[in-house]
């Protein structure tokens, strides 16, 4: 990955006009910029050129005007300073690249050289199934200790079993010998394919993220998965899925990967990866999706987890 060529308060300020605007002129940035900066239209120009050199907006010519326009979001930009801190608390020393992952923190050159054969398996199978692209190299870390990676995750004390997580569009990793019920690589995939799905679609709920993840990774194990199953076979109802939430322990205790693994499970048994794709793109317009409504969707996913054996 190349060098993060970091935003100045003043190119901020610009790329907060070219956001709000779409395209822009140099002197309407000027323009809306004067009142607080006082900024001559030379200043601007000279902000615009060294935006333009660090591959943050892009121009076209309109007769004799250059009009500018992003090329990076402002989350896009946000990530990017939030992986140049990380990179800086972290140590920022390059332990080990592929052709879509890079390595830092802890030097555990096995785990290393296991989670990108795994990581690279699984990139290729998300690339080819949903259609997802990297845009740049995935940053994953791995921590000296679990308490540090709950700490990046916010957490001033986290739950035991989460030892994997991604924020700022980085995957965060607790040491190798926090893994003794599951292996590194799944939950590594596991969380990886969250993030896959979030960047595919920003707005899908938290279940369907945890849902396809679980499907694809294969992290539940069979007795888990049919045990917490047949617990609500005859209580499961829609309410369990939408009252899931975002909170780890909350979504764990309710049985939230089981369940979405289910629902995603049905979708792909009953009507096609290519319609489990299109719902990710689209989660709330059923009938656009599935051809059914709402309530239909849910009355047959509630049939399908009563006769079905997961443990097949």
């Amino acid at each position: 990955m190349d060098q993060i060529k970091h935003l100045t308060d003043a190119e901020w300020q610009i790329m907060r006009v070219l956001w709000e605007n779409k395209t822009c002129s140099s002197k309407l940035v000027t323009s809306m910029l004067q009142s607080s900066t006082n900024w001559s239209p030379t200043t601007v120009k000279t902000f615009l050129s060294r935006l333009t050199e660090k591959n943050y907006i892009e121009y076209e010519k309109q007769g004799k005007m250059h009009l500018y326009y992003p090329i990076l979001s402002e989350r896009d930009c946000v990530a990017l300073e939030m992986k140049g801190i990380i990179n800086n608390v972290y140590g920022g020393k390059l332990l080990f690249e592929t052709d879509n992952f890079q390595f830092y923190g802890l030097n555990n050159e096995s785990l290393i050289q296991r989670l990108s054969l795994h990581l690279e398996r699984s990139y290729h199978r998300i690339h080819s199934s949903y259609s997802f692209c990297l845009n740049e190299k995935q940053t994953v870390f791995l921590y000296s200790s679990q308490s540090r990676l709950h700490s990046a995750l916010g957490l001033t004390i986290g739950p035991q079993w989460l030892r994997a997580g991604w924020e700022w569009d980085i995957l965060h990793i607790s040491p190798e010998e926090d893994f003794t019920d599951i292996s590194a690589e799944k939950a590594c995939e596991h969380v990886f394919i969250q993030r896959a799905i979030h960047n595919i679609n920003p707005l899908a709920p938290y279940w369907i993220l945890q849902g396809v993840a679980a499907y694809e990774s294969n992290i539940l194990s069979l007795n888990r998965l049919q045990t917490a199953l047949d617990k609500i076979k005859n209580s499961v109802s829609t309410d369990t899925i939408f009252n899931l939430s975002r909170q780890y322990d909350l979504f764990r205790d309710n049985n939230g990967y089981e369940l979405a693994f289910s629902v995603i499970k049905f979708i792909v048994d009953t009507f096609g990866i290519e319609v489990l794709n299109k719902f990710i793109r689209n989660p709330q317009n059923y009938f656009f999706v599935f051809k059914i409504d709402e309530d239909s969707f849910w009355t047959n996913w509630v049939k399908y987890v009563s006769i079905h054996d997961f443990s097949i």
